[in-house]
């Protein structure tokens, strides 16, 4: 394993009976209801989580070959994946009943949520321990934490209850001692998905973090400072004068402990190591985008101090590779914020021009935000203005008129962005799917694209999901799957320059244009390059692997195009 400077749980099988056997809402149209901004009610059924569900159940089912072969495709990297939401369900009850953790009732939704235990090892008022919980209260348990046996009465209910997730885990995802744990966990899924570099986001020292937020809150109480770029050289020597600089060293102890922790946990350093010791990972700082102050409004203060934080510690640690806004981006607060947001991390992305970039942005649909929303739109386009070279989701170009979308690919174009496509949280959280879904537009404008996984703990699903369905879905072909494993680490934030000039066209930087990328020898001049690249020589040897796959599975690829497959 190195780190640069969950078992399989196919989703259809477990969702079959509550998705199935769900109707349409009495009186529910194809069309969202109408309502303000931050407050739409999208109330037709989601129809995607059926189709795409149906499509993976299928495939599993009937093609159990094919649905293997793709689970071993080397799939390159994983570039949008969250730590906390990448663990399944049944390792947080584990870990909580280590933990002495609690459950208990969340207020009326019908649900579980979790809670540290109390000083003396008991639980609070209406909390019992997790370790006694029955295994009726196991699966109401599993349910609350995550997409497990959600019925999706429609789309409204399904975004609201994977969000709804990560406030109801944070008891055992928040607690620093579980992260090593975690990481092992997502590693050893990464390792049976195939993928051979990771990008995992978490947040780093967030108490110390909030604390200097409060300070800078008292120091610069009114908004309008926010919105005022000249003053944010001000605010960031104040946050360094507070005490910045050592909270991010306190991060980067932290770092190092998990690392080391995790390596432990894997026998990395034996003869007996996991497998997961051969995925490389790397961290993604992360900054909330839902911060919010008592009225509701966007407490900038937090999101300037977290961006400020993140930038400066991806500077100093070659482990945190990048920085990412997370988190609901339909909420109110995200709206009338966003900005904002962009004006604060341009301006880091201005002072720190080496700190890599990647926003989520355009998980978005009229659905959630009405027709015809300049968010639709802006999301994607200010995002890009502020930095990022990777975009998450993307959603809301499907929803762009032609022109737009024609100046939305441009921009991506001339940045040499990506976007990051993940189809199962998609049709989970938005109800998008299929046809629906931008991902084949995104490819005829000459955007980059590529898998990744985003959420499978919630979610209950995993990375090989997105590959079956983007198979059986689009039809994609040999080229195809080639394409995206190159681009998700052409376009990952490991150091070095990228082993392709033109990842389509599969031409490689000029250093190696007189070699086979994959192959054992190599020139002295292309060698040279490949020493000096980390990113470069993980691409090198993802060509080797590419090669050694279709040496076992290309026939096979070519029997199942006489089952509707495309022949390679």
């Amino acid at each position: 394993m190195t780190l640069f400077t969950k078992a399989a749980r196919p989703l259809a099988a477990l969702l079959t009976a509550a998705l199935f056997s769900a109707t349409p809402a009495p009186g529910a149209t194809d069309l969202p209801s109408s309502g303000p901004i931050g407050v739409q009610i999208c109330a037709r059924p989601n129809d995607a989580v059926r189709e795409y569900a149906g499509v993976i159940e299928q495939t599993r089912k009937e093609q159990p070959e094919l649905a293997e072969a793709l689970r071993l495709f080397p799939k390159g990297a994983d570039l949008h994946n969250h730590l906390s939401g990448t663990v399944a369900a049944e390792k947080y009850l584990a870990l909580g009943a280590a933990d002495g953790v609690c459950y208990g009732p969340e207020g009326k939704t019908g649900r579980y949520t979790l809670e540290p235990g109390t000083s003396t090892g008991g639980c609070g008022d209406g909390f019992r321990p997790v370790s006694g919980a029955s295994p009726a209260e196991q699966d109401g348990i599993l349910q609350s934490l995550s997409m497990y046996r959600f019925g999706y009465p429609d789309i409204q209910a399904g975004h609201d209850h994977f969000f709804a997730t990560f406030a109801r885990f944070r008891a055992v995802s928040d607690n620093a001692c579980d992260t090593p744990l975690m990481l092992a966990e997502v590693l050893r899924q990464s390792h049976r998905d195939g993928v051979s570099y990771l990008e995992t986001m978490l947040s780093f020292q967030s108490s110390a973090v909030s604390a200097l937020a409060r300070q800078l809150r008292q120091k610069f109480p009114e908004q309008a400072f926010y919105r005022d770029s000249r003053q944010f050289p001000a605010m960031q020597r104040f946050l360094l004068d507070a005490g910045m600089s050592d909270t991010v060293v306190a991060a980067r102890t932290e770092i190092a402990q998990y690392v080391n922790k995790t390596r432990s946990l894997l026998n990395c350093d034996r003869p007996d190591a996991e497998g997961a010791c051969r995925v490389s990972y790397a961290f993604v700082a992360t900054v909330n985008r839902t911060s919010a102050l008592g009225d509701g409004t966007p407490d900038l203060a937090k999101v300037f101090t977290q961006a400020a934080f993140s930038t400066l510690l991806s500077s100093a640690e070659n482990r945190v590779v990048g920085v990412n806004l997370l988190s609901k981006e339909d909420a109110p607060v995200s709206l009338t914020g966003f900005q904002d947001q962009m004006r604060i991390f341009g301006y880091f992305h201005q002072s720190f021009p080496k700190v890599n970039i990647a926003l989520h942005a355009g998980e978005l649909t009229p659905c959630f935000v009405g027709a015809g929303n300049p968010a639709l739109k802006e999301h994607l386009t200010g995002t890009l203005k502020a930095g990022s070279r990777r975009i998450g989701h993307g959603v809301s170009f499907a929803f762009l008129k032609e022109e737009e979308k024609s100046e939305v690919a441009d921009i991506i174009r001339r940045n040499n962005a990506l976007v990051e496509i993940m189809f199962t949280s998609n049709a989970q959280i938005l109800g998008i799917a299929g046809a629906a879904h931008p991902f084949t537009q995104y490819r005829a404008y000459g955007v980059p694209v590529a898998f990744a996984s985003d959420d499978e703990g919630v979610s209950h699903a995993n990375l090989t999901d997105e590959w079956i369905y983007g198979v059986r879905k689009y039809g994609l072909t040999r080229d195809d799957l080639q394409y995206l494993g190159r681009n998700s680490l052409q376009y990952s934030f490991m150091p070095g320059s990228p082993l392709w000039a033109d990842v389509a066209k599969e031409k490689p930087v000029e250093a190696c244009s007189g070699d086979t990328p994959g192959s054992v020898t190599v020139t002295e001049r292309c060698g040279s390059f490949l020493r000096q690249s980390a990113k470069a020589a993980a691409q090198w040897e993802y060509e080797a692997r590419l090669k050694e796959y279709w040496r076992n599975y290309g026939k096979f690829f070519g029997k199942m195009s006489l089952r509707g497959l495309p022949l390679p």
